[in-house]
């Protein structure tokens, strides 16, 4: 299982879009993919237009808080290969819950690692800007983070505190991460600002940078209106070609990663 979490402690820089617009480029390409909408105000959750689908059907909360099977929350979409674990309104009263839970930091890697067989080859989190204890739970279910910045100097600003973040929560819990990605989302390399905050990005975090980035395209905005992935909304644009080439670049990596060491 490859597991992906998405997340900045900056709003507003696409996490959920480019979120959702990779889960659905991978299931397009053959993976099968689970993605799970850990923001209370779940936008993923409506971008799919999905909800639980069965009355009574099994939720995040109480499969995290009362041990119900994690596979009994999830809801098909109009993909064959692409599922989703929504959120509900008891997201909300999550963090509350989950502070007197034993072990509560690492609920959903132990719900996921409860699936047997595990039907899905690629898991991706959505998650909110927020630090709580909702966030740690994604995280810790996570191996691979990609960080999306946005190319202003805000975006920029966040990434010190949230490696500072990363560095002390990872070695508190004893925790660490296969992979650490950040991807610069609605570049326009015509404005002179954003031409400056990628270098800057790439002078101090090049390590970290991907180097494939998504371009600033409205089509992004017009797809979301319509609660239809970009690549299907309009697949020669530039943001599908983009999702593509960042789809592409995480599976080469991951392929790299699977490949036997030479002796």
């Amino acid at each position: 299982m490859i597991s992906i979490a998405v997340f900045s402690m900056k709003g507003g820089t696409g996490k959920t879009t480019l979120s959702g617009s990779l889960g659905w480029v991978l299931a397009e390409q053959g993976q099968r993919v689970l993605m799970i909408d850990m923001d209370p105000q779940g936008h993923l959750s409506q971008l799919f237009n999905v909800r639980p689908v069965k009355k009574g059907q099994t939720k995040l909360y109480y499969s995290l808080i009362h041990e119900q099977p994690l596979a009994d929350t999830i809801v098909p979409t109009s993909h064959p290969h692409l599922s989703l674990i929504p959120a509900t309104e008891d997201h909300f009263y999550l963090n509350s819950a989950l502070v007197s839970k034993p072990w509560r930091e690492w609920k959903l890697k132990d719900a996921l690692q409860a699936m047997r067989p595990f039907p899905y080859d690629v898991v991706i989190i959505d998650l909110g800007a927020s630090l709580s204890l909702s966030t740690y739970v994604a995280l810790f279910a996570a191996k691979i983070l990609i960080i999306p910045v946005l190319p202003d100097f805000l975006s920029y600003l966040s990434l010190k505190s949230l490696f500072t973040f990363l560095d002390k929560t990872c070695k508190y819990y004893k925790f660490s991460f296969d992979m650490i990605w950040i991807l610069m989302n609605r570049i326009n390399s015509h404005r002179p600002l954003d031409r400056e905050n990628r270098k800057a990005l790439e002078k101090y975090y090049k390590r970290f940078l991907m180097p494939v980035v998504v371009r600033e395209d409205v089509r992004f905005s017009e797809a979301a209106r319509e609660r239809v992935p970009i690549s299907t909304f309009a697949p020669e644009s530039t943001g599908a070609r983009d999702m593509t080439k960042v789809a592409q670049f995480l599976e080469t990596i991951l392929s790299r990663s699977k490949s036997p060491k030479p002796s």
